[in-house]
């Protein structure tokens, strides 16, 4: 295994009297780099552009990462961690990509930059091949894209009442947060759980393609996280018959960790079929991010974790999967896959770094 290692330690001579003590200053930066899927035979990685940024230090409370090939920043609230770093390039291309870091002791902060030399097999270069995408690099929810839904919608016996609140669904950072809170009887509506779903229905649908959505979910019992999708007759032909697109469901009955991806389709009231029904392990699901990604083509749709294929479904003229979808992310609370026990802590929010849909 290849690991780019780099061992700052930063020593400040600091004049003091008996009454002034200078502010702590982060020191002993070691920053270790490990592109994923390097071997002996592929030195700069398996081709998915993913490097694994693993930062320590002396008095630091947090870390801020920014990529400037990528137009992205991250954070890392703690004083070590890691933080996963996609990068794209022109495919079949080996490229050296920079990244800056700044480590901070509250407000002091220490910056420094590494360079980390990475191969890209596929994907495409940022407008090349991408044909839509929210990075959420703004400070607001983007509504010209996506629709809040609110209220209980009734349905899986989920326990949860959606909201449009910022304590609920924001994006920043450079993410998509989306939280499941304990609001106990909130705004006197009998639901003791609020949390957010969004959906681009009538503002953004599209058929075949690629997409990778970035995301980490929660760990927290209860709560029932899904980045998914649903066919735009939704309206008009009713829910199993417009067909649904689970890229990415995982909830406390599943087991944090185990990832679902699956097909729903069939007439409303007879058969509902299911593709896939089975769960994947995702080791660190709920501590780091994970690549979703769908291949979806007329003759068949593929799912893949972290660019290793999962499975594949044949599609054909007979299933709904040849019309435009829509996408819907949302952390349910409770329910089918939530479980009846809940205990809502500091894992009930899921981050999603961004969506890209590809031709």
């Amino acid at each position: 295994m290849f690991y780019c290692l780099l061992v700052l330690s930063l020593i400040f001579a600091c004049s003091k009297n008996d009454t002034y003590q200078p502010p702590a200053t982060p020191t002993d930066l070691v920053i270790n780099a490990q592109v994923v899927g390097v071997t002996d035979s592929t030195p700069n990685g398996d081709g998915s552009g993913n490097v694994n940024l693993m930062l320590s230090g002396k008095n630091v409370t947090s870390y801020i990462v920014t990529l400037p090939t990528e137009n992205r920043t991250m954070s890392l609230n703690a004083a070590s961690g890691t933080v996963n770093c996609s990068f794209t390039s022109a495919p079949g291309t080996v490229t050296q990509f920079p990244v800056n870091i700044s480590a901070y002791c509250n407000t002091v902060k220490i910056d420094t930059a590494i360079n980390v030399t990475v191969y890209c097999s596929a994907g495409a270069t940022p407008g090349e091949g991408l044909v839509w995408s929210d990075e959420f690099d703004g400070t607001s929810l983007n509504t010209s894209i996506w629709n809040y839904e609110t209220g209980n919608l009734g349905v899986n016996n989920e326990v949860e009442y959606y909201t449009n609140n910022a304590t609920n669904v924001s994006v920043q950072n450079g993410y998509l947060q989306i939280t499941a809170l304990y609001s106990k009887n909130y705004n006197n509506s009998g639901w003791d759980y609020t949390s957010a779903r969004i959906n681009t229905q009538n503002k953004y649908s599209f058929k075949y393609g690629k997409v990778e959505i970035r995301a980490k979910v929660p760990g927290d019992q209860g709560t029932w996280p899904a980045l998914w999708l649903l066919g735009n007759s939704i309206n008009s032909a009713g829910w199993p018959a417009c067909g649904e697109i689970d890229m990415m469901e995982q909830g406390t009955v599943t087991g944090f960790d185990n990832i679902l991806c699956s097909l729903h389709w069939g007439t409303a009231g007879a058969v509902i079929n299911q593709s896939h029904p089975n769960s994947i392990k995702v080791t660190g699901s709920t501590t780091d991010f994970h690549l979703y990604s769908m291949d979806w083509r007329a003759d068949h749709i593929s799912f893949y974790i972290d660019n290793v294929l999962f499975y594949t479904q044949a599609n054909n003229s007979t299933m709904p999967f040849n019309q435009n979808f829509f996408f819907i992310f949302n952390v349910a609370v409770g329910g089918s896959m939530g479980g009846n026990t809940i205990n809502l802590g500091t894992s009930s929010t899921m981050y999603v770094d961004y969506v890209r849909v590809y031709n």
